[in-house]
């Protein structure tokens, strides 16, 4: 659906020699646990190969994990954050476009008490969010910390989308085998968006719904969706900022922006791992993929740069 591409382009913010630091996206990751620290990596650096000016990672001290991060990239700005405590984050959430929040947050009562307390602040602000990984696995303990918040775009794989439909079908009382359509769980949940990764990725916010099926690459090695959720914030972002600054345009979109966004970041990955499993083949990982992304985007973006 190329279409949905060319409704996209606008939205990229034009490289201007006048523009200040944060004006082309200011993003947050929340993320990352002793266990896993290259999660939260992958979804901030990859906000910034794709072109915002900040990006912030919230990550706990516990393990090492802030540390190991710091270590990671210097582009980054990484916050420690003390024993799980929102307060550390939820200051920061005013000078934000976005936050992305579960890759890597693992499954402890700390941090998934953390992350409930900052997806309430952020929708307390109007603050777009992208929630993925463990993050999903949170509302469906609590759909409510979500449901009705048609700012929220949620990522789930296969996995995360059973135990999402399950959720749902839990809160309307569906008790048959079926597994709920990503239209049907969207609408139950207010019309939030839901980007239902696969073979294709379906992406719909119960309203319309439009499939993204470029080809990418048979590898499916870890990180994918991490870079996908940075992906997705990023452009959920621009999309919100060009609109912000374009409010006496006439033209609206025949999508929802929180839809276009999510077509262009899943286009994006898709092209960027093909490029990258056509060099490296079986040996392909996250970083390849990552390390396709300027060349990726001038090939689907290509007057962006000028």
């Amino acid at each position: 659906m190329t279409h949905l591409i060319d409704l996209f382009k606008p939205m990229i913010p034009s490289l201007l020699n006048n523009l200040h630091k944060g004006q082309s996206g200011r993003i947050a990751i929340m993320g990352g646990s002793k266990e896993y620290t290259g999660a939260p990596f992958f979804s901030g650096i990859s906000s910034l190969k794709i072109g915002s000016d900040i990006c912030h990672i919230f990550a706990p001290t516990e393990g090492g994990t802030a540390t190991a991060l710091k270590t990671m990239s210097p582009d980054l700005i990484v916050h420690p954050i003390e024993k799980n405590d929102p307060s550390d984050i939820i200051p920061w959430l005013l000078s934000l476009h976005v936050i992305v929040v579960g890759p890597g947050l693992g499954r402890s009562s700390g941090a998934w008490s953390c992350a409930s307390e900052v997806i309430k602040a952020a929708r307390n602000i109007n603050l777009p969010i992208v929630l993925d990984g463990d993050a999903l696995r949170l509302i469906c303990e609590n759909l409510d910390i979500i449901k009705g918040y048609d700012k929220a775009i949620l990522t789930p794989n296969f996995v995360e989308f059973k135990s999402l439909s399950d959720s749902v079908k839990k809160m309307i009382g569906d008790t048959s085998n079926n597994l709920l359509k990503p239209e049907q769980i969207a609408n139950c949940l207010g019309n939030i968006t839901i980007v239902q990764k696969g073979k294709e990725d379906i992406i719909t916010d119960g309203n319309q719904t439009v499939v993204c099926d470029d080809e990418g690459m048979p590898r499916r090695c870890g990180g994918q969706g991490d870079i996908l959720a940075g992906t997705v914030g990023t452009m959920y972002a621009w999309s919100q900022l060009y609109y912000k600054y374009n409010s006496n345009m006439d033209d609206k979109p025949e999508y929802p922006i929180s839809i276009i966004s999510a077509y262009a970041a899943c286009s994006l990955l898709r092209h960027c791992s093909k490029k990258a499993y056509q060099i490296s083949k079986r040996s392909t990982v996250s970083m390849d993929i990552i390390n396709q992304i300027s060349n990726g985007f001038e090939d689907l973006f290509p007057e962006s740069s000028k």
